[in-house]
């Protein structure tokens, strides 16, 4: 136990030269933003999507139980999060009981550019959407083979509904490939769940050396954190482990603990979170425990104002999809102050026009959309109102709705 001990002591030292020659491993913060008065902008938290890759080549390390309960947590703090499942095996899917064997279309069809991502989301549960994966998309690197950015596909994917989530999870298959780096380069935040063995340490090293390489090809920075997993304290090899990695890695160990926990298994069995599954467990106080770190980062994070839209824009990357002429319309009197507001602008309200149509008086506006989905509403003389056309809402964060068109 102790010569292991000392491999891995000696493999984390020489990993810390691999830290110092990047700046990218310290957090500093530039500052915060103010919350909007505005009911729905403050509901959809600005216009920035905090986006998390869960990344490691060795299985069983806890990525995906990580994603499935950390997408669940932030959803039931009312962020609005979409779950992405970039592993063959779909058991990110699985474990919030979908149906992940009878999807029709999933994050395959997506990342050929058969279908807009808008089409692929599935709503698994309040305010948490997922695009599902299948065995099929365990064939994408020979079907890419020599494509064109080929490795920017999900980032271009993203860009029309990047204003319509706070969060992006996305769980990667247990390999470093080509669904692994179109991960790296759609996210801004790594987490790295290292479970408390040497063989998890080990590809610690080819996992740095991959997001290395990203960071030179691509000239994207990542921010990285790493996150113990499946840590059973009462041993002196997990104390001691969990002490070299927050020793080594001070600002980028997270000071939240994943312990052993079988409750967790049995959750995922069961198709559900452990949020839903146990709320007397070890596993639950942990990933409790981990969102509020997480959230306690968005301040810092948002404040980057990283999107996908601008990035890709700069690397002339940038792959917009054809716009559609929406006309909006709603009926109000002709003396009123009528404005809409949604995801397509922001939640900054415009003004609508006055006209008369068959006696009725309507006041419209016209607006080219993207592909994907929008909520909105109207403001009819400084009172919030949905469509009345539209049958098609979701619930807001304030006990009304919401409007929802989708194209």
């Amino acid at each position: 136990m102790k010569f292991l001990l000392r491999k891995v002591v000696g493999l984390l030292r020489g990993l810390i030269g691999i830290f110092k020659k990047s700046d990218d491993f310290n957090l500093e913060s530039t500052g915060e933003r103010s919350p909007s008065s505005l009911p729905a902008l403050r509901q959809k938290g600005g216009n920035t999507m905090r986006k998390i890759a869960l990344v490691n080549q060795k299985g069983g390390c806890g990525k995906t139980t990580t994603a499935i309960n950390l997408a669940q947590f932030l959803a039931g703090e009312g962020k609005k999060v979409l779950l992405i499942d970039l592993d063959p095996q779909g058991h990110a899917g699985l474990g919030l009981g979908a149906e992940v064997d009878h999807a029709e279309k999933t994050i395959y069809e997506v990342l050929l550019g058969e279908i807009p991502i808008s089409e692929a989301i599935q709503t698994l549960k309040e305010n948490l959407d997922a695009v599902l994966s299948d065995v099929v998309l365990s064939g994408f690197e020979q079907v890419m083979a020599g494509a064109s950015e080929r490795e920017y596909k999900l980032s271009q994917s993203l860009v029309d509904i990047e204003k319509s989530y706070d969060y992006l999870i996305i769980d990667s298959p247990p390999s470093v490939g080509l669904l692994t780096f179109n991960g790296l380069v759609a996210a801004e935040e790594v987490i790295i769940p290292v479970d408390a063995s040497f063989f998890s340490i080990h590809g610690l090293g080819k996992l740095l050396d991959t997001i290395r390489i990203i960071e030179e090809r691509v000239r994207h920075q990542l921010n990285i954190k790493i996150l113990a997993t499946n840590v059973d304290l009462r041993t002196n090899f997990c104390r001691n482990l969990v002490e070299t990695l927050n020793g080594s890695f001070p600002e980028n160990c997270f000071d939240t603990v994943i312990n052993t926990c079988t409750r967790l298994r049995e959750a995922a069995k069961e198709g559900k979170a452990i949020a839903e599954f146990d709320k007397h467990c070890a596993g639950f106080r942990d990933y409790r425990s981990l969102t509020r770190e997480i959230l306690d980062e968005e301040p810092e994070m948002l404040a980057r104002g990283f999107t996908l839209e601008s990035y890709l824009a700069a690397e002339g990357r940038l792959k917009l999809q054809k716009d559609r002429e929406i006309l909006f319309k709603v009926e109000a009197p002709e003396g009123a102050e009528v404005q809409i507001a949604g995801d397509f602008n922001e939640w900054v309200p415009e003004s609508l026009d006055f006209t008369e149509s068959q006696g009725r008086p309507l006041w419209h506006k016209t607006i080219n959309l993207r592909p994907g989905s929008y909520e909105y509403k109207y403001l009819v003389d400084g009172r919030w109102i949905a469509d009345p056309t539209n049958e098609s809402t979701v619930e807001d964060a304030y006990g009304g709705v919401n409007s929802l068109i989708s194209l």
